[in-house]
């Protein structure tokens, strides 16, 4: 009998301690992590934080507080949307910039993170942060002339490097990064047009100058050949053996002027030189 009754006051403790579970969890709760999230566990009493991140599954709560992250991939802004931010340029010009991005959490980095940074709207609040310091940044290392020119195209790249150094050892990775417009102030729109006109008008006018003396250069080298020739027909024209072929050539002169029906009467001089002359009709 007395073995019974303590049985059935074993039972009933033990049948209160599980109700008096129950009540605990229920009263504190679960944390659900999705396939989608990884979590950080801390114990709110000695503030320890685990070493690891939790996965997809149901934790209780009980001298337990979790920190869940989304694993996807953050955009800001929503919604495919853009945000201006205002920037200066290496020679203190104020220019717009249309930008967004999108960023997502390692999981293995997570309590990390969570030691470092903070929940989500921490972390949310430090990438942004960031990326203003990063558009300011690259802005900074170019005039604002360049906006419009071939670097314009180099400004999201460099924006995108700033980031990925500042966020990669904290464990988030900046997945894109999108430069929409890059918008300067209507006066320095105006100048950067003007002087992109004047560059384009410079290089036209050295083209030409570099056209003209081409073709002196040409016109150069033509008559330089002609002198050179000259001076070979001179030089093998001179001495005796240039007689010679004159001579011959006179001889050949008067032989096709003997062949043809011409009143021609040819003249010797003292010179050597033979006139040729008409007589009148």
């Amino acid at each position: 009998m007395a073995q019974s009754v303590k049985s059935l006051r074993i039972g009933t403790v033990a049948a209160v301690a599980g109700v008096l579970f129950v009540l605990i969890l229920f009263v504190f709760g679960f944390n659900r992590v999705d396939e989608y999230e990884v979590a950080v566990k801390r114990n709110p009493v000695t503030g320890a934080v685990a070493p690891r991140p939790y996965t997809q599954g149901l934790y209780h709560n009980v001298l337990r507080s979790w920190t869940n992250y989304p694993l996807r991939e953050v955009q800001y802004p929503a919604g495919g949307q853009a945000e201006r931010l205002d920037a200066l340029t290496s020679d203190q010009l104020q220019i717009a910039v249309d930008a967004a991005y999108r960023y997502r959490i390692n999981a293995d980095s997570a309590v990390h993170l969570y030691l470092t940074v903070g929940n989500e709207n921490a972390v949310a609040s430090f990438v942004y942060n960031t990326y203003r310091s990063a558009i300011r940044d690259a802005i900074a290392e170019i005039e604002a002339s360049d906006i419009l020119s071939t670097t314009r195209a180099g400004i999201s790249g460099r924006i995108e490097a700033l980031m990925t150094d500042r966020l990669n050892p904290r464990g988030l990775e900046i997945t894109d990064f999108f430069v929409r417009e890059v918008v300067p102030p209507e006066t320095i729109r105006q100048a950067i047009e003007a002087k992109l006109s004047r560059e384009q008008q410079v290089q036209s006018e050295e083209y030409q100058t570099q056209v003209v003396v081409e073709q002196a250069n040409q016109q150069r080298a033509e008559a330089e050949g002609i002198r050179d020739a000259q001076d070979i027909i001179a030089e093998s024209l001179a001495g005796i053996s240039g007689q010679r072929y004159l001579y011959w050539r006179y001889l050949e002169m008067l032989g096709r002027i003997g062949e043809g029906n011409n009143n021609m009467v040819i003249a010797p001089t003292e010179g050597g030189i033979p006139l040729f002359f008409a007589p009148d009709r």
